[in-house]
């Protein structure tokens, strides 16, 4: 980017804290987002941006190209998503193509809007199963959770042991993971 004259590099976060930071001190036009980082990961980073500054345009350039990343995004606020490995066209020209208000994907991500994803496998969870397992990835304590559901803690404990039978897990931890992979969370 240093070769182009309308494009100025105004900074570089190393983590997504340092890349807010950034970004509320200089305002640029064009954020460029990676999905993972340190501190704060690209997708509590976006959406605090978009929240702050919502005239700031956030373009993804992340290595990862799963359904949770990309929706996470552009939920949060991205306004494009490019995957690292497949950015045949030269940076300069997205760029230039974001700030001029257009919407640019990679092809890899394209596949991911056309087909909003699909559970893989149907693990038969009653709905309250699936309220209880939104909870907890909220990372809510068994308490905030019953709390929250208006039902007691042995409730909840008996709607976790469900939970885990069916998904065939031991821990909250496994439940929370295989419930993302499967994109009931």
């Amino acid at each position: 980017l240093g070769a182009t004259s309308d494009i100025k590099l105004v900074g570089q976060g190393a983590n997504g804290q340092e890349g807010i930071a950034l970004c509320e001190q200089y305002q640029p036009d064009i954020v460029l987002m990676d999905v993972v980082m340190p501190v704060i990961d690209g997708i509590e980073a976006t959406k605090v941006l978009h929240e702050r500054l919502p005239m700031m345009k956030i373009l993804v350039l992340s290595s990862f190209q799963d359904h949770e990343s990309v929706y996470a995004m552009l939920r949060n606020g991205a306004v494009g998503y490019l995957v690292k490995s497949s950015l045949a066209q030269d940076l300069a020209e997205t760029i230039r193509a974001t700030y001029q208000g257009k919407m640019v994907f990679s092809s890899e991500v394209g596949a991911h809007l056309v087909s909003p994803p699909q559970p893989a496998v149907n693990f038969h969870l009653t709905d309250r199963e699936l309220e209880v397992l939104v909870h907890l990835a909220e990372g809510l304590t068994n308490q905030q959770t019953a709390l929250k559901l208006s039902i007691s803690q042995s409730t909840l404990k008996f709607h976790m042991t469900n939970i885990f039978q069916k998904l065939g897990v031991q821990t909250r931890s496994e439940a929370l993971v295989l419930a993302a992979k499967n994109n009931l969370i």
